[in-house]
């Protein structure tokens, strides 16, 4: 083999390395263009929490002098610190969203109740009055359509001979 067909080889490899690892690495990128400041914040203050309690670790078995691990600490906390201020009016605006969606909530069960309150049929389906069918059921006294075969209200099977003359 010629140095040539090796560099080519080589050349080729890498190639097709690079098309295989593309997806994974615009994956990568595109995660971290969707992310909102308050997100990117949320994950920097986790990696310093993290870094912390690493060194911490070290520190507690012997791996580091207390003054290396006094000064790595303090430098830590005043980044979390100051990420923790960052977060602080971003804070504000969730808890307002937040605020509102459960107002939302509270709004559209409060129509809920005052419908059923005033006496709205839940179904679509129109209501019969009991006379309009002659059928109910012998076991709650709930009205049924000529074709049921168990009646809506509590489930129990309704006889063909229950016709009311």
């Amino acid at each position: 083999m010629t140095s040539g067909s090796i560099l080519l080889g080589i050349a080729l490899l890498i190639l097709v390395g690079l098309y295989l690892a593309r997806p994974v690495l615009q994956a990568s990128q595109a995660d971290h263009v969707r992310l909102s400041r308050r997100q990117l914040l949320l994950a920097e203050k986790e990696g310093i929490l993290a870094q912390i309690r690493d060194i911490d670790f070290d520190h507690d078995t012997g791996k580091m002098p207390d003054e290396v691990h006094q000064i790595q600490r303090m430098q830590l906390m005043n980044r979390a610190a100051e990420i923790l201020q960052q977060l602080e009016p971003t804070a504000g605006e969730a808890s307002s969203s937040a605020a509102s969606s459960e107002e939302d909530v509270d709004a559209a069960i409060e129509a809920a109740v005052t419908q059923m309150r005033q006496g709205k049929p839940k179904s679509s389906r129109p209501a019969k009055s009991m006379a309009e069918n002659g059928r109910f059921c012998s076991n709650c006294g709930q009205s049924v359509d000529a074709n049921d075969k168990f009646c809506t209200s509590c489930g129990h099977k309704i006889r063909a001979q229950q016709a009311v003359s």
